[in-house]
């Protein structure tokens, strides 16, 4: 398996897609010690590879082959995503300054902890050359979230740039889909009439659109846009809740419902203004389509059914899971191959499963520290409401995932699209976080001096604290 992956990814780095890719990735590179948005652009492509994925199972073992070039790129989905990760990783190695050092989220750490023992999990009792290389994967993933947006969040206009590359993979993530749709919309809808586009399955779908829809409202919401910026990601947000609707995912219409909860909890006009809003774009879509011989109830009569059911379909999948943690507490589940994997629908009850105790603690001290910071955030809403929006879109983004966890198994994955967004998501909440402890220490100091030199001792090294740039 693990040399299949070098395989592939060396014919991949040889093949014209692949050399494409490097070239107009290193052109990014280049481009970002000039322009902060080239950096927060590869993120975007990193995540969007990240996403892709073919959809196999017992009964299908050749998923429908899209069109030129959705076909190539989906096949070459972990390369390419690999490749962004690393030039990434060079934009992390300019020398930047600025009010906030290079900081670690809190929860990062105890969720590299769980890594850690699927790693050693995985070297003493499966194949080693696997462990290694997910190793890798894993440590350059948190060294590109500690060198690159770690850093890159110094101002507001950071902030808006990183919301602004998430919101982003929507648009690439429709668009490319929506240009399947024109030629077949069969490879995208195959799995039971659900929508999966270009990713693995229905539910891999409605968690990454899910997940990009507290960005995609802060686009919306909080930016000062002009009239036709806001009516674009208006019909943004539109068209992804349309796709998430079309997956037939429940899990992912809750986590689009505590989305909304977390930004409209005070704000009940503005969540009627921006649901007839995007009524009025589903309707000149529908229209649009109808015009063109689209006819939605092929779309709705498949998913009425499964919207109504109240079944648990996991219930089994989660009873098997809950029997292998009682009867392997410590350890969890005795490895059976070259590495862990089917960890099941959850990513709690598939640590304690797979990791026991071990494993599971560590997961479980990530969720509180995040916790712990979507209660600072809550109080930063209250306390600054000028930051009222980006405190609710990482207090809706972690929310969202986390809800989410219960149903997936994403937070045990290395380098999947969930995993970059909440990594995402860490970052953002503790650049809210300084700034939070900056207005705190401004009001207990007697002048700025002091509070600057307040959070900088907490954030910088010693040898930086003379070259601080402008605070927030």
């Amino acid at each position: 398996m693990e040399g299949s992956f070098v395989q592939q990814l060396m014919q991949f780095l040889l093949s014209p897609l692949g050399i494409t890719s490097c070239v107009l990735s290193l052109v990014l590179v280049v481009q970002a010690r000039r322009a902060r948005r080239a950096a927060w652009l590869l993120f975007t492509l990193c995540c969007f590879a990240a996403s892709l994925g073919v959809y196999q199972d017992e009964f299908v073992r050749q998923a429908p082959a899209l069109v030129f070039p959705l076909e190539q790129l989906r096949a070459a989905g972990r390369p390419l995503t690999v490749i962004l990760l690393g030039m990434l990783l060079l934009t992390g190695f300019y020398p930047q300054m600025g009010w906030r050092a290079s900081v670690l989220p809190r929860p990062v750490k105890f969720l590299l902890l769980v890594q850690a023992v699927i790693f050693l999990k995985t070297l003493f009792y499966g194949s080693a050359l696997f462990a290694l290389l997910t190793a890798t994967t894993i440590g350059a993933l948190v060294l590109m979230v500690y060198l690159g947006p770690s850093r890159w969040l110094q101002r507001e206009l950071d902030f808006r740039l990183a919301v602004w590359s998430v919101a982003m993979v929507a648009v690439f993530f429709l668009g490319l889909n929506l240009y399947q749709a024109i030629f077949d919309v069969y490879p995208i809808s195959f799995v039971q009439g659900r929508f999966l586009g270009t990713t693995g399955n229905p539910q891999h779908a409605a968690a990454l659109l899910a997940g990009i829809v507290p960005c995609l409202i802060f686009m919306v919401e909080a930016r000062p846009n002009s009239t036709g910026s806001k009516a674009f990601w208006l019909i943004t947000l539109a068209l992804t809740m349309f796709a998430l609707l079309w997956t037939g995912s429940r899990t992912g219409l809750l986590m689009a419902a505590v989305t909304i909860l977390f930004f409209y909890r005070l704000r009940a006009g503005q969540l009627l203004r921006i649901v007839l809003l995007m009524a009025v774009v589903a309707a000149i879509a529908l229209a649009a389509l109808n015009y063109y011989g689209f006819d939605w109830r092929d779309i709705a009569m498949p998913l009425q059914d499964r919207y109504a059911s109240f079944a648990n379909t996991r219930n089994e999948v989660w009873t098997s899971l809950w029997r292998s943690f009682q009867g392997n507490l410590i350890f969890g589940t005795p490895l059976q191959g070259d590495r862990l994997f089917g960890y099941g629908e959850s990513s709690w009850l598939g640590a304690a499963a797979a990791l026991g105790l071990v494993g599971l603690i560590p997961l479980c001290l990530a969720g509180l520290e995040s916790l712990r910071m979507m209660v600072q955030l809550f109080q930063l809403s209250r306390q600054q409401p000028a930051y009222f929006y980006h405190a609710s879109t990482v207090l809706a983004g972690l929310a969202t995932l986390f809800v989410g966890s219960l149903f997936e198994a994403y937070l045990l994955g290395n380098l999947g699209a969930n995993i970059l967004l909440l990594y995402f998501y860490w970052a953002l909440g503790q650049y809210l976080v300084d700034v939070k402890e900056y207005a705190v220490a401004s009001a207990a100091g007697s002048n700025v001096h002091r509070a600057t030199h307040y959070l900088a001792s907490r954030t910088m090294p010693r040898t930086m604290l003379a070259n601080r740039g402008k605070m927030p």
